[in-house]
């Protein structure tokens, strides 16, 4: 059965970002913005599953926020992936191979609620997929921002 869902995490005030904006309202001051350390623990205390959720949610959501090109460039950042890497764990997460390519600015480009297959991909490739989605996360946990 699988896991709750972001959402269902930050309606509860269990996701750090959401008692943040609880904070800044004055409803619950437990968790501080910037507090790095205390939402990597958080995180780390979750299975790998609901973590892989959670990096496929936040990488979609990054992208339509922020834009596909700017979303591949912060995961493979986390990540340590390349151009060519994305593509491999992108592919092997079962990403179809007509759509990843490259845009007219030279970044790899793939469609939006694809992007999740590299997050399966890294799993399958990589053994350190745990710790790199959980930086991921942290890293840009402000994009997950929960706004009521």
């Amino acid at each position: 059965m699988p896991g709750p869902t972001r959402a269902a995490h930050l309606r509860a005030g269990r996701w750090p970002s959401a008692r943040i904006g609880l904070a800044k309202r004055g409803v619950e001051a437990q968790v501080i913005e910037g507090d790095a350390k205390g939402y990597r623990g958080m995180v780390s205390a979750q299975s790998d599953e609901q973590i892989d959720r959670w990096a496929a949610d936040l990488f979609i959501d990054f992208a339509k926020r922020m834009g596909v090109g700017t979303a591949i460039a912060a995961f493979c950042r986390a990540a340590g992936l390349d151009a060519k890497a994305f593509q491999r764990a992108f592919l092997v997460g079962g990403g179809p191979d007509r759509v990843i390519g490259i845009d007219t600015a030279g970044a790899v480009a793939a469609p939006i609620f694809e992007l999740p297959k590299a997050v399966a991909g890294l799993r399958r490739i990589d053994p350190r997929a745990r710790d790199k989605l959980i930086a991921f996360l942290v890293e840009h946990r402000e994009v997950m921002s929960y706004t009521p």
